[in-house]
């Protein structure tokens, strides 16, 4: 008899521990309290700590994911270790919070330093660097702001980062506008990727060959952004080893719940499994070189003009699902290149049809070349890095991800870019008789390297 309640409560005991292991894990939203940004140069003019201020609540307030606490106190780095102690201290000994706390240049009230208290976590932002120069005839502003995260239940700082934006403008407060306005990308990729808050839910329910799940726009979910399922295993040393099993895209996103599309798994998902957010900058960059074959033209040795091109192309992501926005530089390199550095940049769009890991894009982008000179004077530089020449490519790309981060892929199209002056207008500025190196028409094929970032 009591080897069967032995044996009974050794199957109960397991079938807990694997009920609990399979248990889905689903984020709530957090209180969040935000000081005021914080300062370590007193040279810094209070327009762009407020525009620093409103862009950093803004964050908060579009990613869905806490509840706002706001307050309107300034504290600096060398408050922080204090701030912790005395809220350990006020934990600790359970003793009352004074009318007045003083910490630093702040000095709080004894109902802001309650809610404080009571909050799951605290964001303290500094800007911790601040410069606006002149530089030729436009502005050049850099801004460092940095953010370290406190949970308040545990009186510790748990997550800390840096943020470093610069721009140019024609005046310093359009240069200083121009940096603040690049601090809401990177502040909620930084977000996203803190362990704290990245979204985890699960599978809700199927409908053919998309998946269901819990939460949307109420929690900051957007098109384009990435999941995967995860399974734990405890080992015979009893750690618990989590490891993915499947990616997916989300393709369409409602209020309280999102639709997303298999890429790849581990056989097929079901309803209750883990997901878990892959967090990005938000743009798919890809390396790539293609050859250029170009047409033979009388009296020119055709062999001469055949052109490797090599190019950058960045892929918007997050935020599109199948049309998505192209830009990108690339350099065709020929017979040319010792006297013109020629480079053709350009915008378009793409349409990604996925299928499984393998997908095919097929795009039109147009663009504009330029021809900056390598050799000869200052004088004769400045005068002629001119653009050069004006067209478009359309191409099919085919992708195929290898992991979740990087793709291979293969493509072939048609470039014809038109030059804007006539070769001898050209060969008149120098003795080589050499033409457009960004004027080039034909088809071609290529292979590149995609990262998604």
């Amino acid at each position: 008899m009591r080897t069967f309640r032995s044996l009974f409560f050794i199957l109960l005991i397991s079938f807990l521990g694997i009920s609990l292991l399979g248990a889905q894990e689903v984020s709530e939203k957090k209180d969040i309290a935000v000081f005021n940004l914080s300062y370590s140069d007193y040279s810094i003019p209070d327009g762009a700590l407020g525009l620093v201020d409103q862009s950093i609540q803004n964050v908060f307030i579009e990613l869905g994911r806490f509840n706002i606490i706001g307050m309107n106190y300034r504290l600096g780095v060398n408050d922080i270790n204090a701030f912790i102690d005395k809220v350990k201290q006020i934990k600790e000994q359970n003793i009352e919070v004074p009318e007045e706390v003083r910490l630093g240049q702040a000095t709080f009230t004894e109902a802001d330093f309650n809610q404080l208290v009571g909050s799951f976590i605290v964001v303290v932002p500094v800007m911790s660097y601040y410069n606006v120069y002149e530089e030729g005839n436009d502005y050049e502003a850099e801004i460092q702001t940095s953010f370290t995260f406190i949970k308040v239940d545990e009186g510790r700082a748990f997550a800390s980062f840096q943020i470093d934006t610069s721009s140019s403008g024609e005046n310093p407060k359009a240069a200083v506008k121009g940096a603040v306005d690049m601090i809401p990308m990177q502040l909620q990729f930084e977000l996203r990727s803190i362990e704290e808050f990245k979204l985890k839910t699960g599978i809700i329910d199927i409908v053919g060959n998309e998946y269901i799940m819990e939460f949307g726009k109420n929690m900051g979910v957007q098109v384009g952004d990435e999941y995967v399922t995860t399974a734990s295993t405890v080992l015979p040393s009893g750690y618990t080893r989590t490891e993915e099993t499947g990616f997916f895209v989300i393709k369409s996103v409602d209020q309280e719940v999102a639709t997303a599309t298999r890429i790849f798994s581990d056989g097929k998902p079901g309803i209750g499994d883990q997901l878990v957010e892959v967090p990005r900058v938000g743009f798919e960059a890809t390396i790539y070189g293609h050859y250029l074959p170009l047409k033979d033209d009388p009296g020119t040795d055709a062999e001469e003009k055949n052109r490797i091109v090599l190019g950058i192309r960045a892929v918007a992501s997050r935020g599109f699902y199948d049309w998505r926005p192209v830009v990108g530089v690339e350099v065709p390199l020929g017979d040319s290149t010792v006297i013109w550095f020629p480079v053709i940049g350009y915008v378009g769009v793409e349409y990604h049809m996925r299928l499984g890991r393998l997908s095919l894009a097929p795009s039109a982008v147009f663009g504009a070349g330029s021809m900056v000179p390598i050799v000869g004077s200052e004088e004769f530089k400045e005068d002629f890095d001119f653009v050069a020449s004006f067209g478009g490519t359309a191409q099919v790309t085919a992708n195929y991800l290898l992991n979740r981060d990087t793709m291979i892929q293969g493509y072939a199209g048609y470039s014809l870019y038109i030059s804007l002056f006539s070769d001898e207008f050209l060969n008149s500025l120098t003795t080589d008789g050499l033409t457009n190196p960004a004027a080039v028409s034909g088809g071609f094929i290529g292979v590149g390297l995609t990262f998604k970032l």
